[in-house]
């Protein structure tokens, strides 16, 4: 009796296929008006719609309350200005050395007097701070505690911060499609929402004061109160309260749904942490809010009703992927089921002109149960090219393809389109009626999104499809990066082995560094292990190899060979010249396609 309700119960709790929503999405024919944005862009209208009234397209200074200006358009993201009777206090400072030189012509526009007081709101908007401090090394610069730490770990890897850092090359390409990198400024191809990172400079100044949880403090004659307990998409936030003006200072509010997950790849965002953050900021009852994602919100009624609404959001995306989860469904599937209610859609700081919610509940789904969907007909799926090889045949073959994606894009279902058209691209990736096609349909689920990382991404391929732009696959770090702190690249280093080179390879290769830092990497056959401490380890070296920082970068990117470096006297090999390049060059070198530098500025970002 017991198993049978529980049986009943569970079909009871099964997803019905009328509550998916795809029919409705724009990108399978749904309803969508385009429109043609200031600069030329064909866009979703929804996003010209609200985008006024929660962000900017162009610099602009609101002023929420008297004594506070509020500096947006001029980068990725807005700052806060505060005047007092001793100087100004700036909140955050921009996204990069540049948006700290802007932001100074447009403080200077307002008001003369110095920033004595920087606060960092976040970690990723710290990069302007010696523009806007002008040289003065006695300003005050207030922050996380744990905030240079971030910031110097964030310059020692080896791209885009990510769960494994080894592939940082690889997330950062993707981050510079993200930011518009390859998108032009204007025509219809441009994008939307101006998220474009035009610097790789950092002014970073490290905090001297750094604040804990609930602490109190005067600044420049400003009662201040500091919460540093909750993150969202970086761990290092501080939030700022003005207890007697009710003002309230946060990261928490953006323009767009709470960032859960970043197409171009990111360590998971926990949506609960970023809900009691934005729970504890309602609480407050502020009567201004202030953020460093948004246009502020005014008004002690207004500031609740946004605040509960974009949380509202989050969690209706938590808890509704979760309870499709528990009705069986898998990830593809719940990029359709979470879809906002009206009533949510209709908080303006929930339009989706960043990202959209479709790519956030896979991303909950891969953090809660991992890749497997249940269906044990997907436990062992073949290559994506062995099933195009399968079922190109079985529609009849290429042309019968390439009309059903043709008929597809009438039916204006560009999604399905670019599906079928997908199972061409595998089979022949330079077949150029293919290309077009896929690039057709990329374009138009381009125009048709309102999330700007998904327009990117879309609009960004479709170019390169075209061969109107080049898209590397991997960007490496800087050269520079790489020297200050070389045995951090040997660890990195190790994943770029290759088991077919190696063979039956069994060698300890030691690293001595012209800095007097020494690692190590014993090759067993397959695989690298990185011997941190070359002095502590059971096995004396094979290969000893002593270099300067310099020359490890050059030959970790690639630009020059073992055997060149070694001939050339930059590395001098203790044990037999020749088998030391030989074991150099079992591991994969990055190609000249892939050697397009990291932007420092980029290596803080992390939205």
């Amino acid at each position: 009796m017991k198993q049978s309700r529980i049986v009943a119960l569970l079909a009871c709790w099964a997803i019905a296929p009328a509550a998916m929503a795809q029919d409705l999405s724009p990108y399978m024919g749904g309803p969508v008006e385009l429109v043609e944005a200031p600069n030329g862009a064909i866009a979703n209208k929804k996003i010209l719609d609200g985008i006024d009234q929660v962000g900017w397209t162009g610099p602009t200074i609101d002023t929420p309350a008297e004594g506070i200006w509020h500096f947006g358009g001029y980068g990725l993201a807005p700052i806060a200005v505060i005047d007092t009777d001793e100087g100004l206090i700036a909140f955050d400072t921009g996204d990069s050395k540049h948006d700290g030189e802007l932001l100074l012509a447009a403080i200077r526009t307002v008001s003369d007097k110095p920033v004595k007081a920087i606060i960092y709101g976040h970690s990723h908007t710290v990069l302007g701070a010696g523009v806007l401090a002008e040289g003065n090394d006695d300003v005050m610069i207030i922050g996380h505690p744990n905030l240079n730490e971030v910031y110097e770990e964030n310059q020692k890897s080896s791209g885009i911060p990510a769960y494994f850092n080894e592939i940082g090359p690889y997330l950062t390409a993707r981050a510079l499609i993200q930011f518009n990198s390859y998108l032009p400024a204007e025509g219809p191809d441009a994008f939307v929402v101006p998220l474009t990172l035009t610097d790789t400079d950092s002014a970073f100044i490290p905090v001297n004061t750094p604040v804990e949880d609930g602490q109190e403090m005067t600044v420049l004659g400003v009662r201040m109160q500091f919460f540093t307990k909750y993150g969202s998409d970086d761990k290092v936030h501080t939030t700022v309260w003005l207890p007697d003006r009710k003002i309230l200072l946060t990261t928490m509010l953006w323009s767009s749904p709470p960032q859960l997950y970043s197409v171009r790849g990111d360590v998971f965002r926990d949506p609960r942490e970023w809900i009691a953050g934005l729970k504890f900021n309602r609480d407050l009852g502020a009567e201004v809010l202030i953020s460093a994602g948004a246009k502020a919100v005014v008004g002690k009624e207004n500031v609740a009703r946004i605040l509960e609404g974009y949380l509202d959001g989050a969690a209706f995306v938590l808890d509704q992927s979760l309870r499709g989860i528990l009705g069986g469904l898998g990830p593809d599937e719940l990029r359709e089921f979470v879809q906002f209610p009206a009533y949510l859609d209709e908080i303006p700081n929930n339009l989706q002109n960043y990202g959209e919610i479709s790519s956030y509940s896979p991303a909950i789904f891969y953090q809660s149960v991992g890749w497997y969907d249940n269906d044990a007909a997907n436990l062992k799926p073949v290559t994506p090219r062995a099933e195009a090889e399968r079922i190109v045949p079985l529609m009849g073959g290429r042309d019968a393809v390439l009309a059903a994606a043709s008929a597809a894009m009438e039916e204006k279902e560009f999604s399905w389109a670019a599906h079928l058209v997908n199972y061409l691209y595998q089979l022949d990736p330079q077949d150029a009626d293919v290309r077009q096609l896929k690039a057709d349909a990329l374009r138009q689920m381009a125009y048709v999104s309102t999330g700007g990382n998904d327009r990117a991404h879309m609009m960004s391929q479709a170019l390169s499809l075209e061969g109107k732009v080049t898209i590397p696959r991997l960007i490496p770090p800087a050269p520079q990066t790489i020297s200050s702190s070389p045995t951090t690249y040997v660890d990195y280093f190790r994943v770029r082995i290759d088991p077919v080179k190696s063979g039956e390879t069994n060698s300890f290769v030691r690293f001595d560094f012209d800095d007097g830092t020494s690692a190590g990497l014993h090759i067993r056959r397959a695989v690298a292990e990185f011997i941190a401490t070359p002095d502590d380890y059971a096995r004396h070296p094979d290969i000893t190899l002593a270099l300067s920082g310099e020359s490890w970068a050059g030959l970790y990117l690639g630009a020059a060979t073992p055997a060149e470096l070694i001939a050339s006297g930059e590395i001098k090999v203790t044990g037999d010249a020749d088998e030391a390049a030989r074991l150099i060059d079992l591991f994969d070198r990055f190609r000249p396609e892939q050697s397009v530098v990291i932007p420092p500025a980029l290596k803080s970002h992390n939205r």
